[in-house]
């Protein structure tokens, strides 16, 4: 069985991925795969580096650059996600876990959810998200402008399995992450 895991920026998709590690579950991490790719000599540095040569100084990725690209035109996105999108499947098929979770920011978006049994959504209110943003180093800003980039939550809603409320404690969230284990895998 193939269970995605997805959620708007900062709601938490990243603890319950460590939570299930802690579990002893192997998580494919979508955004870890990506930077991988982007190691130099990968194809994704070489597509990366084709499609957005200014953002290179010699052989160097300028991640920062890359992201105020992006992030200010969704042309520029659709064409690095059409560049990495398919080497991350790839990567994504080459795992036989069972269950295979995987954390996959952009589900929906880029829809992906074909591709799995199930997926699991985790949300927060916007207030919570701005904080933990803000402590990740964001500007109110920067995460309203990355957040514009998504799918509205609403739609999120509409398509997800399960919909996990990470509004309370750690300890909160893996309670409900131990009670969806419990429906998902007997």
């Amino acid at each position: 069985m193939k269970i995605a895991i997805t959620g708007t920026i900062g709601s938490g998709k990243t603890a319950v991925s460590e939570y299930l590690r802690s579990r002893g579950y192997d998580v494919f991490d979508c955004d870890k795969v990506n930077a991988q790719l982007l190691e130099e000599n990968r194809k994704g540095y070489k597509a990366v580096k084709k499609l957005f040569p200014e953002c290179f100084a010699g052989k160097t990725l300028n991640k920062k650059r890359l992201a105020g690209e992006i992030f200010s035109d969704p042309e520029k996105k659709r064409k690095l996600e059409e560049a990495m999108h398919p080497l991350i499947l790839k990567e994504l098929n080459k795992r036989k876990d069972d269950p295979l979770f995987a954390e996959v920011p952009l589900l929906f978006e880029a829809d992906w959810d074909i591709y799995f049994d199930k997926n699991l959504l985790i949300i927060a209110d916007e207030v919570l998200l701005n904080k933990r943003m803000e402590e990740r180093g964001f500007s109110k800003a920067e995460f309203q402008e990355r957040l514009k980039t998504q799918m509205p939550v609403e739609e999120k809603i509409k398509r997800a399995d399960k919909i996990i409320y990470n509004n309370g404690s750690l300890n909160d969230l893996y309670v409900m992450i131990d009670e969806w284990l419990k429906e998902i895998l007997c």
